[in-house]
């Protein structure tokens, strides 16, 4: 049996204390500056072990000279980074919690505070812009809270400098649920990247929903390609009705049309949801008794607001048509072109032409899909079966007590064509969450091919699905790496 190896005892002059944590970029371990007497949080960046010597070379480079460039940015809201080793980033130590585990199962947050800390963040990303970093990863996991409410930005390891030829388009880096659009399909990004980022980041937290769900991740990059997020108002409706329009800029398809900056962003939200400052958000918690305001998950709210099934619908009037919805199980929400239309079974007059349905219950995923009425065909019948809702992931660390999940379906990536003949080839490196119920939840590309093969290896896996992981039998959620070669 092969035996882990220990971690390193320094380095440079950063003598290692313990580990604090590891992930597909690298791990970080809690040292001490022998010089200064201090505590610093040491990241040992992870190399592509594939890499040819030219590679290798180039993404060294890339490394110090975008480290060095994270390093310059001196803002209170910004990580600070001290010094830069040869393959690692001594940084300062923070005592924290990231924005990912407030925002996680059973906790709770008022929109004002939600507010406050979409500003700082808003601040800290334009000040990096206006020094030509762009950071290509803002999403909750990279936010650090701090205890007095201040926050830090972190982990600018995938940022690009816009003044670099080392990270070169076509490359897709960054957490897929939080990517915006261009950087999906590989274009080059620039601020309105992240600011599209900060703003999904921000409607989970005023939401406590993903504004671009999906079951699966392929559902959710065609979402975002196509500019189809849900109004933040149908999660809520106890939210300000101008908060809608906040995100329908900040959410544009293409990076024009969105905000010129992050705080601009911050400020038009701040000022849209005020009247609902003093409102809780609960992620993700079991429903209960509805208080003044507390603003629950969707389900939660949608469920506690009394409503009654559609009557049936009177004959038509001329020129519109009728849809009769019905769900298994029945009782589920009903709303039709963005507006609610009662419980299921339910009969909606509706104008000929194509119409936008979205149904959701307690404990069941959403389903959205199209509907038609025409003078030829004025009736419509739609019946769905509503799948059952995933529970919150709680993701553990691997170790000797967890078998690590076996894929037991989907299948390997397809060398592109262009790629081959082309001649291009490279090792793609993702993150993938894995669920409890063996689901691939979440991808992130965190070593780049380039957009031909990390969308090869993108489109593979989002399909595959596996035995779970377990721990003392019990299945559980799990992050893990995947690497792919392709080779002419």
């Amino acid at each position: 049996m092969q035996t882990q190896s220990a971690h390193p005892e320094y380095f440079g002059r950063y003598q290692v204390v313990e580990e604090l944590g590891s992930g597909a970029m690298g791990v970080v371990y809690l040292c001490v500056d022998s010089l200064l007497a201090r505590p610093v949080a040491v990241k040992m960046v992870r190399e592509n072990a594939h890499a040819t010597p030219p590679e290798h070379e180039q993404y060294l480079a890339r490394f110090r000279q975008e480290a060095e460039a994270a390093g310059r940015l001196n803002h209170p809201s910004i990580v600070q980074i001290y010094d830069i080793g040869p393959s690692y980033i001594v940084m300062e130590f923070l005592e924290g919690r990231p924005l990912s585990a407030l925002i996680g199962r059973d906790c709770l947050m008022t929109v004002g505070e939600a507010c406050a800390i979409v500003k700082n963040v808003a601040d800290a990303l334009d000040f990096a812009h206006r020094n030509g970093v762009v950071h290509r990863d803002v999403k909750p996991a990279n936010i650090m809270v701090l205890a007095d409410g201040g926050v830090k930005v972190l982990d600018f390891g995938v940022a690009r400098l816009s003044t670099s030829s080392l990270t070169l388009v076509g490359t897709v880096v960054g957490s897929v649920r939080y990517m915006a659009p261009e950087q999906m399909l590989g274009h080059r990004v620039d601020g309105k990247a992240d600011l599209f980022s900060l703003a999904t980041m921000a409607y989970e937290m005023l939401t406590a929903h993903a504004p671009y769900p999906g079951r699966t991740i392929t559902e959710v990059v065609s979402r975002v390609v196509q500019g189809r997020h849900v109004p933040p108002r149908e999660c809520d409706p106890r939210l300000p009705e101008a908060v809608n329009a906040v995100f329908v800029r900040a959410f544009a398809a293409r990076p024009e049309g969105r905000h010129a900056l992050a705080a601009d962003f911050a400020a038009d939200l701040e000022a849209a949801a005020r009247p609902a400052f003093d409102l809780t958000v609960r992620y993700g918690g079991a429903a209960d008794d509805e208080q003044p305001g507390t603003m629950h998950s969707a389900r939660t709210m949608n469920g506690a607001a009394p409503t009654t099934a559609a009557a049936p619908a009177a004959a038509p009037a001329a020129g519109a048509g009728v849809i009769v919805v019905e769900s298994e199980p029945p009782g589920a929400r009903v709303c039709v072109d963005g507006r609610p239309m009662g419980l299921t079974p339910a009969s909606v007059t509706v104008a000929f032409g194509r119409h936008g349905l979205r149904l959701d219950g307690d404990g069941h995923a959403p389903v959205e899909l199209w509907a038609e009425v025409t003078r030829e065909r004025p009736l419509r019948a739609v019946t769905v079966s509503l799948p059952a809702a995933a529970a919150p992931a709680r993701f553990v660390d691997f170790g000797p007590d967890v078998t690590p999940p076996r894929r037991v379906a989907g299948s390997a990536p397809v060398y592109p064509e262009a790629a081959r003949a082309r001649g291009i080839e490279g090792a793609p490196v993702l993150e993938i969450w894995v669920g409890e119920e063996g689901d691939v939840l979440d991808l992130s590309v965190v070593e780049s091919a380039g957009s031909l093969l990390d969308t090869a290896l993108l489109e593979a896996v989002a399909g595959w699905r596996f035995a779970p992981a377990l721990r003392a039998g019990v299945p559980v959620a799990v992050r893990m790496t995947v690497q792919h070669v392709f080779r002419v």
